[in-house]
């Protein structure tokens, strides 16, 4: 059985310690920690486990951690847990830049530990159902939607939830970035609230991006474009469909079957799988600062209330 800890029971881990029972007697949570005491007794009642009183008591007990604190922990977190030779599960984003991103790559190396990353989407059960369709994409669209909140006003909506859909593409596309445009307006907070961004790939496949933070109405939809059909995909309501254009006549539309999963589970019980029966991590680290480093250069087009558009080649700091 592996022991897992988990570091962080705020919004996010709370919902991680619900999803860790649900994954049977193939893991036991032997220990949490929080350095906010009502948090912590929130998850002491949840569970029946008393707090660690550090992350150094927590590493002390357990096999593998799951990372759910903040960004900005993230990599002091993961690099504690890498040098204790302990396993390692991060919320996305990885880290908060690319140094911090590659030092961590090459930490979780020389340890030899697994390290995964949640993106979650990746786990959305419509992604799942329409990714054998995915082929040869040549051009997909993204709309990631939401409605004002308070929460993730620190960061750009671009690190926020853009992130998800440049990870989507990068797996879609299955290409390196050649080059990138964008363009960010802020609203409500210092950063981007609302954020377009263009990507070619080295293949030929073209992206283009939408994330809204201030919507009227949420939306999480993307569309992959192939040569003879395209898909629709709707990560909110767990909805996919392949569509064939026709001529003079109304489209074939096939609505393809999505399983009743959830993919918070599924993507722990990836994570485990990895760890218990050897293999490659679904959401590789490596693949996460990759799509870290694509936000960090669309938001540096972004800054402000000015409304930035350039086009660069894109040369990646990962070579």
């Amino acid at each position: 059985m592996l022991r897992l800890g988990l570091l962080g029971v705020g919004h996010l881990g709370k919902i991680h310690l619900n999803c860790i029972q649900a994954l049977g007697d193939r893991v036991e949570l032997t220990a949490f920690f929080d350095p906010q005491m009502n948090r912590a007794k929130e998850a002491m009642d949840m569970t029946g486990i008393m707090p660690s009183h550090s992350v150094d008591h927590v590493l002390d007990q357990v096999d593998a951690v799951i990372i759910a604190a903040p960004t900005a922990n993230h990599f002091e977190l993961a690099i504690k847990a890498a040098r204790a030779f302990k396993h390692v599960f991060i919320e996305k984003p990885v880290c908060l830049n690319m140094n911090e991103a590659r030092a961590l790559i090459k930490m979780c190396r020389e340890a030899d530990v697994m390290a995964q990353v949640g993106h979650i989407e990746r786990f959305n059960p419509a992604f799942q159902a329409a990714l054998p369709y995915i082929q040869q994409p040549r051009l997909i669209e993204t709309y990631r939607h939401s409605l004002y909140q308070e929460r993730g006003l620190d960061i750009s909506v671009i690190m926020d939830l853009m992130i998800h859909d440049i990870d989507l593409v990068m797996k879609m596309s299955k290409g390196g970035v050649r080059k990138i445009g964008a363009a960010g307006y802020n609203m409500k907070s210092l950063h981007a609230d609302v954020a377009l961004l263009r990507m070619e790939m080295d293949n030929g496949c073209m992206a283009h991006l939408s994330a809204n933070r201030v919507s009227a109405a949420p939306m999480r939809l993307t569309k992959v474009y192939e040569k003879d059909y395209y898909l629709e995909i709707d990560y909110l309501n767990h909805q996919a469909k392949k569509i064939t254009p026709r001529l003079n006549q109304a489209p074939i539309v096939e609505e393809l079957q999505v399983e009743k999963i959830n993919a918070i589970v599924e993507e722990l019980s990836s994570f485990v799988h990895s760890i218990t029966q050897g293999g490659r991590s679904v959401v590789t680290i490596e693949e996460a600062a990759k799509a870290l480093e694509i936000v960090i250069a669309a938001e540096e087009k972004c800054t402000g209330s000015a409304v930035i558009q350039r086009d660069d080649n894109f040369i990646s700091l990962m070579q």
